[in-house]
C-alpha cells in the first residue's frame, strides 16, 4: 500500500496511509482520510488522488473499501445502485461500501466542507452481515452531528500529527467514530436506510430480493449459494427455485453477472492490473474472470479496457 501526504493549509489535507499485517490481521485498518472544503463552482473531486480514488459524474466509482464522508457547510446530490438519486443536505453522513457503485458531487452554487476516512477489514463487513451498516441506508443525517464531528476531528488530527502511523490503536480510534455513526443512525434509520434496494425493484419474492441484496454487497468477497442459504431462513433448493422463478436464471448467474459489472467499473475507471481487478472484482482467478467475460459473448478483459479508452478518447458511450 503507497503513503501519501498532502497539506494544503492548517485544515485542509489527505493522507493514503501505509497498512501494516498487524492492523489487517486484527480486523479493521485504515487507508486514507482527509479534511477540506470545497469552494463553489470547483471540480470534484480535486486532483492529486490515485487513480483508484479518482472519478468523474458521468463514470461514477466502485471501491474495494469503506469510506465515511461527512459534508457539513452545502450541500450536493449522491447516488449508488441501492439508493438511487438523493440530495445532501448539510450534515449529511456518506456511507460508501466495497463493490458498490456510486457517486457524489457538491451543488455548484455552494460546494461544501468535507471529513473522510476510507477503511476496511473483517470487522466492518461483519457489521454489514448483522445490517448494523447497509448499503441502502448510504444516506443520513445523524441527530447529534456535532458528536461525530468531533469524533471525525479527534481520529483525523491524530492522522495529521502522525501520518506514517496506522496501529491497531488507530484502528480502535476509528471504532470510536464507527460506534457513535451506527448508535445515531440505526436507532431511528431514515426512510432511505428502510425502503426496497433500487436492485430489486420488480422483484415480488421478498426472499429473492433478500438475496439480491446479498449478493450485490457481498459479491466481492467468496461467495457461495450456501453461504447465502446460511444468511436466509429457507433450504438450498427452495431458494434457487424460487429465486430461477424470479429472474429467469440462477443464483450463480446473477453472482458472476455483479462480479463482471464491478469489474468492467474497475477496468473503465483505473490503471490497476487486471488480476488485481479479478481479486477486487470477487472473481476466484484471473482466468475465471476471463472465462465469465466470454461465456456473456463479450470479449476478454483486457479487450474490454482497450475499447473502453478507445471510446472515451472518441467521446463516446463505453461499449
Amino acid at each position: 500500500m503507497w503513503y501519501t501526504e498532502v497539506m494544503l493549509d492548517s485544515y485542509e489535507f489527505y493522507h493514503y496511509l501505509p497498512v501494516n499485517d498487524d492492523a489487517m490481521d486484527w480486523g479493521l485498518y485504515l487507508t486514507g482520510a482527509g479534511r477540506g472544503r470545497i469552494p463553489a463552482c470547483q471540480s470534484y473531486p480535486p486532483p492529486g488522488h490515485p487513480s483508484l480514488y479518482q472519478f468523474d459524474w458521468r463514470r461514477g466509482r466502485t471501491l474495494p473499501e469503506f469510506q465515511i464522508i461527512l459534508v457539513t457547510d452545502g450541500g450536493g446530490t449522491f447516488e449508488s445502485e441501492p439508493t438511487s438519486r438523493r440530495t445532501i443536505e448539510p450534515d449529511t453522513l456518506l456511507l460508501l461500501f466495497p463493490g458498490v457503485w456510486h457517486r457524489y458531487r457538491p451543488d455548484p452554487a455552494r460546494g461544501w466542507r468535507e471529513r473522510w476516512i476510507s477503511l476496511n477489514g473483517e470487522i466492518l463487513h461483519r457489521l454489514m452481515d448483522q445490517q448494523l451498516v447497509r448499503p441502502a441506508g448510504a444516506v443520513c443525517r445523524p441527530p447529534d452531528v456535532s458528536q461525530i464531528a468531533r469524533r471525525f476531528d479527534q481520529l483525523l488530527d491524530r492522522i495529521h500529527g502522525k501520518p506514517a502511523e496506522n496501529s491497531i490503536l488507530l484502528s480502535l480510534r476509528a471504532m470510536d467514530l464507527i460506534a457513535e455513526v451506527i448508535e445515531q443512525t440505526g436507532k431511528s434509520p431514515l426512510p432511505s436506510a428502510t425502503r426496497p434496494s433500487r436492485l430489486a425493484d420488480g422483484v415480488e419474492d421478498p426472499l429473492v430480493a433478500r438475496t439480491l441484496d446479498l449478493i450485490w454487497t457481498h459479491s466481492h468477497r467468496p461467495l457461495s449459494v450456501n453461504h447465502l442459504v446460511s444468511h436466509l431462513p429457507v433450504a438450498r433448493r427452495t431458494l434457487e427455485r424460487r429465486f430461477v422463478l424470479e429472474r429467469n436464471h440462477s443464483i450463480l448467474d446473477e453472482i458472476n453477472l455483479c462480479r463482471a459489472g464491478r469489474a468492467k467499473r474497475l477496468l473503465s475507471e483505473t490503471d490497476l492490473p487486471i488480476k488485481t481487478v479479478a481479486y477486487l472484482a470477487g472473481f476466484t482467478s484471473q482466468e475465471r474472470m476471463r472465462i465469465t467475460f466470454l461465456s456473456h459473448g463479450q470479449c476478454s478483459p483486457a479487450e474490454y479496457r482497450r475499447r473502453v479508452r478507445m471510446s472515451q478518447n472518441k467521446g463516446m458511450s463505453p461499449p
